[in-house]
């Protein structure tokens, strides 16, 4: 599972980035290694927490068919560079196995955790617009050429060490949250996850960074820090939401607003995606746990 959110997930974090040509995909799969790590490690419980709370009563088994379920179909949408919520297709995967294993579904916090699915796409959005308006004004007063480049790159650079920190405190806390590890389980899921992305990420990374919109190194900027800033808001409440809708909302939001297309056929092949993942995980799930429970 680690490993398919690296595929995926990977390319919500530096895609923007590496779409924008301002960071190279080598060198932004070495970011995520790192931040990512970090994030694991140093990022609080509360995701975790509510994930590893949503699986209560739930045994070991049923747990490794949950990642299976959810893994396999966020593989099946890398493989067709499709950037859709590993979040999502984990919760689905659980409220599946739950109701297979006749395990009561809170469902006060399914709600919760499916509104926030609704919030964070048109709060990345609307912080993506306000980033790219402010950062207009400082680029402005920037006349040197030279000094320009640089501050572009730097800030590039933090987004996306950002938005891959956040990908650990709330990705890979999903997984973290089922597993239930300590330290070291922490680094050997965040090393699985760096491996998605060198190996498996590429074509979901020019979705992101490419395809949905034309991306500068403003807006690319402007997006990834709107994105990662409405996670962030999101984890302190221990909610665990989606990164991939976070990073859509904003890429739509700050293109919208600067005048440029959107690329609706993309869009919406990756909402079709946000729908199909948690269903097919869940019923996946559900259809497994059924399975070897007659076993």
């Amino acid at each position: 599972m680690a490993w398919a959110i690296g595929a995926n997930d990977s390319a919500k974090a530096v895609g923007t980035a590496v779409g924008s040509g301002i960071i190279g995909f080598k060198r932004a799969v070495l970011i995520i290694a790192v931040f990512v790590t970090m994030g694991a490690i140093l990022g609080g419980s509360g995701v975790s927490n509510t994930v590893s709370g949503l699986a209560g009563g739930m045994g070991w088994l049923s747990l490794g068919l949950v990642l299976f379920s959810a893994a396999s179909a966020v593989t099946l949408a890398s493989l067709w560079g499709n950037p859709i919520s590993t979040t999502q297709a984990i919760i689905g995967a659980l409220v599946g196995a739950s109701l297979a294993s006749d395990l009561p579904v809170n469902w006060y916090v399914v709600g919760k955790i499916v509104l926030t699915w609704v919030i964070s796409p048109a709060l990345a959005g609307a912080l993506s617009i306000a980033i790219y308006a402010l950062y207009k004004m400082i680029l402005n007063r920037i006349k040197h050429l030279g000094t320009l480049e640089l501050t572009q790159k730097w800030l590039a650079f933090i987004a996306a060490a950002y938005a891959s920190f956040n990908l650990g405190t709330n990705e890979l806390a999903n997984v973290i949250g089922l597993a239930d590890g300590g330290s070291s389980a922490r680094i050997l899921l965040a090393l699985a996850l760096g491996l998605g992305a060198l190996t498996f990420s590429y074509e979901v990374m020019m979705t992101v960074g490419k395809d949905l919109a034309p991306l500068g190194p403003t807006s690319g900027f402007s997006a990834q820090m709107g994105a990662a800033l409405a996670v962030t808001i999101a984890n302190l409440f221990g909610i665990p939401v989606s990164s991939g809708q976070a990073i859509v909302g904003a890429i739509s939001g700050v293109s919208l607003y600067k005048g440029g297309p959107v690329n609706k056929k993309a869009l919406k092949g990756i909402l079709r995606g946000w729908i199909t993942a948690p269903l097919g995980a869940g019923l996946l799930a559900f259809l497994l746990v059924k399975l070897f429970a007659i076993l």
